[in-house]
């Protein structure tokens, strides 16, 4: 009897910041035919007040505007609109201007003109995708906070009462009702009552309200023993006919339903029932949402026969959160592959080092770019170096925790079998890549994996490379790596301070590409603050 409409999927809202006519004219006429709402502004003060007037996925914001520009509006996003991703498109960009668009959290950085828009639909599909995934986990932790609150509520040995108005506040963050009753059966005279009633528009149906088991609704739930969705009242009345329940709600123009029956050792003790005055708002997540709390609700009944499965209930829906985060997760293909790996067979702990490594890689390959050096660091190459660059030390999983998580000074053997975590990571995707097929993303990640431990002057491993032989994405995360593991603590050593990493550094600088070094030098400042940023 699972009879609700699915949630109406909205189009993702987009507010494209630029003081040119054509360019928003452009972009607002490519965006709407990708089935985005598209809004637009010509300088960062209105879009502040679209911002605070109304919600949006992503912002697409030029630097160099009239009255309030670009780099005013990210810093103040920032602090006041920080999950807004946002995308920063110029014609003008300096270094500084990169370092402040990194720093803000700006997802992407474009110039203009756009020759090719896929790529920026592509960048913003990306950022979309990671706003949705946090959203869907936020509001999965919520519930789950809502739950363990009604737990600890019936662990107090709170009264009927008690958790019916608490209930009553806290379901409403989930569930759009105007009134909710609780109604308990009583098996010897075979009648169903109202225990408690809340209604915020005045309800007929009261506490001396009496429903025979025969009313067609509630004998259905009774018999199917399923949460009941019913979207319009008034057509219930035809496919439940003399049921006094559904002629009640249609007289107190209740527009809406949604019943769910109270089971206690497979048998049904009550309904919950919720009411709207509108028509068709209860969907099919509320349904599933009501499925896993109803053991809950259920317990104030009977409390200890019901311990296990309200503890049981709360494991389904933290299941539910990580089914649904895989999911979303899938777009990023090999990524999850991998680091689903890693998942399976160690304690993540290094999320910082990955995002630090990350934050790095990027800004050493802008760097580049905008220094006039790489003429290959393409966006593409970027957006593949953002994700690939986490998975360079993906074949340490590879390695015995004897030898990979030894604090002793490690024998020649075990050496050898650390470096050979480059081949295993790159073995492994490698594997992926028969079942992927070819991809930008997939090839960077295997040169990263089996490179990024080579060394300028030919001195690293595994293939000993020299200079140009060594990919550049190689040869940025090794500076990144090498920073990284100077200044980060591990079992067998303490961090070392930014400066004397930088002295330790400049010190081997020939194992290093040169020009990268150099930019690498020459804005040590902003690596430390990335440091600082995401220090452990």
């Amino acid at each position: 009897m699972k009879t609700a409409t699915s949630s109406i999927h909205e189009a993702d809202k987009i507010l494209i910041v630029d003081d040119e006519p054509f360019i928003q004219k452009v972009f607002s006429k490519y965006l709407s035919g990708k089935h985005y709402d598209v809004e637009t502004a010509d300088n960062g003060e209105v879009a502040l007040e679209k911002l605070r007037s109304k919600s949006f996925d992503l912002v697409l914001t030029d630097l160099r505007m009239p009255k309030m520009g670009g780099r005013e509006l990210l810093q103040i996003m920032s602090e006041s609109f920080p999950d807004i991703p946002k995308i920063v498109l110029t014609g003008h960009g300096t270094n500084e201007d990169i370092i402040l668009a990194l720093q803000t959290g700006a997802y992407d950085y474009l110039t203009k003109p756009v020759t090719d828009l896929g790529i920026l639909h592509h960048s913003i599909q990306r950022a979309i995708e990671r706003k949705k995934l946090n959203d869907e986990r936020v509001r999965y932790m919520t519930q789950i906070n809502q739950i363990n609150e009604i737990i600890s509520m019936l662990n107090r040995g709170s009264s009927t009462e008690d958790i019916f108005n608490a209930l009553d506040v806290t379901l409403k963050k989930f569930i759009p009702f105007n009134t909710l009753a609780l109604m308990l059966i009583h098996s010897s005279p075979g009648e169903i009552t109202p225990r408690l009633v809340a209604s915020d528009s005045g309800s007929i149906i009261t506490r001396e309200t009496k429903f025979d088991f025969r009313d067609s609704l509630l004998k259905k739930i009774m018999e199917e023993k399923e949460v009941c969705a019913l979207n319009d009242i008034h057509e219930s009345a035809v496919l439940f006919p003399g049921s006094r329940l559904v002629d009640m709600l249609e007289h107190e123009d209740s527009r809406s339903a949604l019943i769910l029956p109270l089971i206690v050792s497979d048998r049904i003790r009550g309904f919950l029932l919720f009411a709207s005055k509108k028509t068709g708002v209860f969907i099919k997540e509320h349904i599933t949402f009501l499925e896993s709390i109803g053991g809950q609700i259920s317990f104030s009944i009977e409390r200890g026969e019901l311990m296990e499965e309200i503890e049981n209930h709360t494991k389904n829906l933290e299941q539910t959160i990580e089914i649904r985060t895989k999911e979303i997760l899938k777009t990023q293909k090999t990524t999850i592959f991998a680091l689903g790996k890693i998942a399976e067979t160690r304690d993540q702990t290094t999320g910082d080092h990955l995002e630090r490594i990350r934050s790095y890689c990027v800004l050493l390959a802008q760097l580049l770019k905008y220094a006039g050096s790489g003429k290959s660091i393409t966006n593409q190459f970027i957006r593949d170096l953002y994700d690939s660059s986490i998975l360079h030390d993906i074949g340490k999983v590879g390695i015995p925790d004897s030898v990979l998580l030894k604090e002793d000074t490690l024998t020649k053997d075990e050496v050898k079998t650390i470096e050979s975590h480059a081949v295993i990571g790159y073995d492994a995707l490698k594997s992926a890549s028969h079942e992927l097929g070819e991809d930008s993303f997939l090839k960077m990640a295997m040169d990263i994996a089996l490179f990024h431990h080579e060394r300028w002057d030919g001195s690293g491993y595994p293939k000993e490379l020299k200079g140009a032989e060594i990919p550049l994405s190689a040869r940025i995360v090794a500076i990144a790596d090498v920073y990284d593991a100077l200044t980060t603590a591990r079992s067998y050593k303490k961090a070392l301070s930014h400066e004397d990493t930088m002295a330790i550094m400049r010190s081997e600088s020939e194992k290093f590409d040169p020009e990268l070094f150099r930019l690498f030098i020459q804005n040590a400042k902003e690596f430390n603050e990335i440091r600082m940023r995401f220090k452990p």
